[in-house]
Order: structure tokens, then C-alpha cells, then sequence
């Protein structure tokens, strides 16, 4: 059986990250995560390499107007109102395009992935919901998962896949996107580290444990089988690529080891490695977070020329 390897990451400028960053203390690493994208996709081609980018709807508006007009009317109520994006958008703390404010539209860099070979436009939910969160319920994220698919079918693509924000969902969820006709997803990796948890529940020490699992095997290797339940098909995570930092170099070197091992394990299985980001991770250090990223390229390469391993996007995987 041949091996494959999948790479899918979260778009999302800085809808992902505006509850716990600002743009003061974070917007420079977006801005640079805007730059790495082109960079990305030039290795990516070059490498033969299929790719997943979950893009958040509010992404793919062209202005404030349209986000307000895909925008659901029935809206998740989280218990902590700042999960919802939706009063600074109302409210004008954000600008009127993607010109005058490259944070949070993306509908140009939406087209450039789109025309690379390969490159397959998934959803990121519209609103970046959080399933997980007190408050939400499967009725809200209907809405919000119809809003996303409208937008982007608007825009010209149809969406298959899902990644939900930061890994929470539950089968009701899952469920509920397979009605709307996403019926690919992203599960979590294999293990209790691993299983989703609202951010309440994701403890410092929960946090300490998959940090040390990304260099050190506390856990097995991450070697993931898609599987079908039903219409569902569910393509797991196996790995996170932590960006670089000049603090961590002897954690960077064993991280990106762990990875090398677990591809290369995958592919002498016939098994499936599921690699994951975000572009923003490269904003920073993009420099080190490129060659990171070349070595993981070089060793899937290897993995390919010697055993066979095979690039896939999601729809690819739910296709096969």
C-alpha cells in the first residue's frame, strides 16, 4: 500500500488569533505570514506537493459591506462575547478592503492559491467558530457553515473540506457540516494528548505535554488512517509544525526529526502523514521557518523516490 503525505493549513489572517492577540502585538507576524504564502506556494509546486488551505469566509470578502452581507443572522452566542467577531466589523475598528487592510481580507491570496496546481480552497468555518466554546450550538454553526459555503461559492469555489478552529468538534458537529455537503474534515491526532478540548479545558499542562510530544516520543508516532463514517470522511492530523524560535534551537532540531521519522514511518507503512500550520507561524524568522519547511519538502521527496509516498490535498485522501 502506498504511503501518503498531506499537508493542510489554516487561513486565516487575523480572524484566528483576535481573541488572545492584537494587531500591536501580533499584526506584523500576519502581515509577514502574507508574504511567506507566494514563498510557500513556489515550494510547493516545485515539490509536486498537494495542499489543503482552510480559509476563513470572512476572508474572501471584497469589502466590509459584503462581509456584513454573507454574515448569518443567527450568531453564536459564546458566553465570552469576544469570540464573535462580529461588533468590530459593525462596529468599523476594522477597514472598508483588503487594500486598506490586509488583516483581515485575503481574497487576492485566495486567488493565488487557487491557481497553483494542487492546491485545494477548503473552509475554515466563516466566522473562525469555535464548537467547543460555552454558547455555541449546532443550530449557530449551521449558519456560519452556510454563510462560508455561500461566500466562497460566490467567489468562484466550491468547498468539500473542513478544518474546524482549533481542532473542536464533536460528531454532532461533523454531522451537521456533512448535511451542508462538507463532508471532509480534519480530525485530531491519535491519542489523549490529542482529543478536542474547549480552550478552558486546554490546560498549561496539556499544553507542556504536546510541546514536549513534538520533539520526544511520549506518544507513539503519528502515522493516521483516513476513515469513512458514512458520508464523513474523516483525514486525522498527525503533526503540527511549531515555527522556529532562536530560544528553543536544540527543541527546533528534535522537532523537525520527530517529523522526518514519522513521515518516513508513514511511508514504509503504506500509512497516511497529516502535517499542519498556519501561515502566520512563518510571519516571524520566516528565513529559519523556510528552511524548516525545506527539510520536511526534502525528506518527502526521499519518502516518494524510495517507497512510493504520494502528495494529496484532503478531497484527494476522500477521493481515493
Amino acid at each position: 500500500m502506498t504511503g501518503s503525505f498531506v499537508i493542510s493549513l489554516d487561513f486565516e489572517l487575523m480572524w484566528g488569533v483576535r481573541d488572545h492577540r492584537t494587531v500591536q502585538d501580533y499584526g506584523d507576524a500576519v502581515l509577514g505570514g502574507r508574504e511567506a504564502i507566494p514563498i510557500m506556494l513556489a515550494r510547493f509546486q516545485d515539490a509536486g506537493i498537494r495542499a489543503t488551505w482552510a480559509t476563513v469566509g470572512l476572508l474572501f470578502a471584497k469589502n466590509r459591506k459584503e462581509m456584513l452581507e454573507f454574515a448569518p443572522t443567527a450568531r453564536p452566542m459564546y458566553e465570552n462575547a469576544n469570540l464573535s467577531p462580529y461588533a468590530e466589523i459593525e462596529n468599523g475598528r476594522i477597514g472598508e478592503n483588503e487594500e486598506a487592510d490586509p488583516l483581515h481580507f485575503g481574497a487576492s491570496l485566495i486567488d493565488k492559491i487557487a491557481k497553483t496546481p494542487g492546491q485545494e480552497i477548503a473552509t475554515h468555518t466563516y466566522s473562525h467558530f469555535y464548537c467547543l466554546e460555552p454558547g455555541a450550538d449546532t443550530s449557530a454553526f449551521e449558519a456560519d457553515l452556510s454563510a462560508a459555503i455561500a461566500i466562497a461559492n460566490h467567489a468562484g469555489h466550491e468547498v468539500q473540506s473542513l478544518v474546524f478552529p482549533r481542532n473542536q468538534a464533536t460528531d454532532a458537529f461533523i454531522d451537521q457540516s456533512v448535511e451542508l455537503g462538507v463532508n471532509i474534515h480534519r480530525g485530531s491526532a491519535t491519542g489523549w494528548l490529542y482529543r478536542p478540548r474547549s480552550g478552558q479545558e486546554t490546560t498549561g499542562l496539556f499544553r507542556v505535554a504536546r510541546f514536549l510530544d513534538g520533539a520526544l516520543p511520549i506518544g507513539p508516532k503519528q502515522v493516521v488512517t483516513p476513515s469513512r463514517h458514512g458520508p464523513a470522511c474523516n483525514v486525522p492530523a498527525s503533526r503540527f509544525l511549531r515555527p522556529w524560535s532562536g530560544k528553543l534551537k536544540a527543541y527546533q532540531a528534535m522537532h523537525v526529526r520527530r517529523i522526518e521519522a514519522e513521515m518516513e514511518a508513514a511511508a514504509q507503512r503504506g500509512g497516511c502523514y497529516h502535517l499542519w500550520w498556519h501561515p502566520h507561524n512563518f510571519g516571524r524568522n520566516m528565513a529559519e521557518n523556510l528552511a524548516q519547511l525545506d527539510r520536511v519538502l526534502a525528506c518527502f521527496k526521499r519518502c516518494r523516490d524510495r517507497f512510493g509516498m504520494v502528495s494529496k490535498n484532503m478531497r484527494d485522501v476522500a477521493c481515493s
